[in-house]
């Protein structure tokens, strides 16, 4: 949808009785795809499809990775914290082990 040879960002077609029609866009530049379910636009652009009980644009490709890069890292920052804090418990537990022992043989 570059829109260099059109006059207009998005123009889509449908098949009926053998024939491609038009689909016309509403006034907010929307095509609606009837196998799909969903609105089609230009944002920026990209293609985009929108979920019309919502009005959501679904995510892209890129959008998805790098949400998901993102919920990897913060998982990876977690298990870090966890990982530490873990480390500091066990050494605290040595500490009062070994002070216990002491106290003992004292």
């Amino acid at each position: 949808p570059e829109g260099h040879e059109l006059n207009r960002p998005l123009v889509g077609y449908r098949l009926r009785d053998e024939c491609y029609q038009e689909i016309a866009a509403d006034a907010a530049g929307l095509c609606r795809s009837e196998v799909l379910g969903l609105d089609l636009h230009v944002r920026g652009g990209d293609l985009r499809f929108r979920d019309p009980a919502t009005g959501e644009d679904l995510r892209t490709y890129n959008e998805s990775e790098d949400e998901r890069t993102a919920e990897k890292n913060r998982a990876d920052v977690e298990k870090s914290r966890a990982d530490a804090e873990k480390d500091r418990a066990d050494a605290a537990e040595r500490e009062l082990a070994r002070l216990r022992l002491r106290l003992e043989d004292s």
